[in-house]
């Protein structure tokens, strides 16, 4: 079968180059009897995605493009009326700098049927995948076996994928911090008016957190990934360190301000079940991955209970008053957010603007929740004259002037609801993990 597909691969060359004077043929670089599989076919797609960019981005035209899949392998074809030398050049620019090049073969053959060798246009041969040694080496010697190379093609394609979606949720929670931030008015809350009730921090200091948590939410992706096949309790013992962490960076640079030690505790969750959800084959709606974060908090309740534990503000509000904090959020699956989630979803899908919508599900929040941030700057008695306060403000208008008169009211009272802004950030993170 190889032979055949060999023989009828040059048949399609020789037919292909009278009408072109440049013909790319991709392939993929498979140890092994076994040349096509779903994983193969994603590598190889992704793989034409960066060819047509690239030719794109350099002005080149593209005659006609075809692919052929069998059992045999898949093949790509690409005619192009330009200088073979010139192709080449940009082809080893894949081949050579994309995490996935080296599993990638992609020829350039000039008119007269004649491959474009990395020789002709001044470059080394390529190196051994595995070892790093000089490539047609390793392979004349079969230094390597087929299912060492396998292994590795597998681990490659895996390991490229895993660290592309972590990258993508991780981009989605630093975004969904900037947009929380960013939602002007907002309440005793910094935002790009002012700084609300907060004498420490700005807006430049909420910048300076986000940014700094990238690194975080992508490694709770990625642990997730790798303990996909363990309960999400197990998961969640092991997120415990990794938010320790990221507290500690988010100090070192805020000189010392909290502004996202919550937010660090429900993102970590949020990431790690849309990601343990995507790996395990099953489906990371807002409801989904929200109940996942309540089968991994339970261990999180304990702490209230534990006396070895240091004391906390958390802990003083619930033997005090009952009230369980974000903390309590999670362990029952953000009932809150459940609620608002969908109003968020529908005013920014309907045109609403980011600042109306994200106002408006604030608001909705500071009505209903037990915010334990309002509590430490106040008492649970002006919590509940605020929530009345806010019930009757979206009972009328809701309109920016009433907002910002509450944020005058605010500032006076040295209140700030960063608990309802987290939920609010978690929204975000929601809606754009499910765009």
């Amino acid at each position: 079968m190889m032979l055949t597909a060999r023989e009828t691969r040059v048949q399609r060359q020789e037919e292909m180059l009278k009408n072109c004077t440049c013909l790319v043929c991709f392939t993929m670089n498979i140890a092994g009897p076994y040349k096509f599989s779903d994983c193969i076919m994603r590598a190889y797609a992704e793989g034409v995605s960066k060819i047509y960019r690239l030719l794109e981005q350099n002005g080149i035209e593209i005659i006609k493009a075809e692919q052929h899949i069998k059992k045999t392998g898949v093949e790509g074809y690409i005619q192009l009326n330009e200088n073979p030398l010139e192709i080449k050049h940009l082809m080893v620019q894949i081949e050579d700098n994309f995490e996935l090049g080296r599993l990638f073969d992609i020829d350039v053959i000039k008119p007269d049927g004649e491959k474009v060798s990395r020789g002709d246009i001044g470059m080394g041969g390529r190196n051994c995948m595995i070892c790093g040694s000089e490539g047609s080496g390793c392979a004349r010697s079969r230094k390597h076996s087929v299912e060492e190379l396998q292994q590795h093609f597998i681990s490659c394609i895996c390991d490229y994928f895993n660290n592309m979606y972590a990258d993508h949720l991780a981009q989605q929670a630093v975004k969904a911090l900037m947009y929380e931030v960013s939602v002007t008015p907002k309440p005793g809350l910094v935002d790009r008016a002012d700084n609300g009730s907060h004498k420490d921090m700005d807006f430049y200091t909420f910048i300076n957190s986000s940014t700094a948590l990238y690194a975080y939410f992508k490694k709770c992706a990625l642990k997730a990934v790798e303990l996909s096949d363990k309960t999400p309790q197990f998961l969640f013992s092991n997120l415990r360190y990794l938010g320790l962490e990221a507290e500690n960076k988010m100090y070192q640079h805020t000189s010392g301000v909290n502004t996202h030690k919550g937010a660090i505790f429900s993102f970590g969750l949020i990431v790690a079940a849309t990601a343990y959800l995507s790996e395990n084959g099953k489906n990371a709606s807002a409801e989904s991955i929200l109940n996942l974060c309540a089968d991994m908090a339970q261990l999180s309740m304990a702490d209230f209970e534990n006396q070895n534990v240091h004391k906390s503000f958390g802990k003083q509000v619930f033997r005090e008053h009952n009230i369980k904090g974000i903390r309590g959020q999670a362990a029952a699956g953000y009932p809150a957010v459940k609620a608002a989630f969908p109003m968020l979803r529908e005013l920014l899908d309907s045109g609403v603007s980011v600042d109306e919508a994200g106002a408006k599900v604030l608001l909705k929040f500071i009505s209903e929740v037990q915010d334990t941030n309002i509590i430490k700057r106040s008492d649970v008695k002006t919590l509940e004259n605020v929530q009345n306060k806010v019930k009757d403000i979206l009972q009328s208008d809701n309109s920016t002037d009433s907002i910002q008169k509450l944020n005058e009211e605010f500032v006076n009272l040295n209140i700030s609801p960063g608990g309802c802004a987290d939920l609010l950030a978690i929204c975000f993170l929601l809606y754009f993990i499910s765009e």
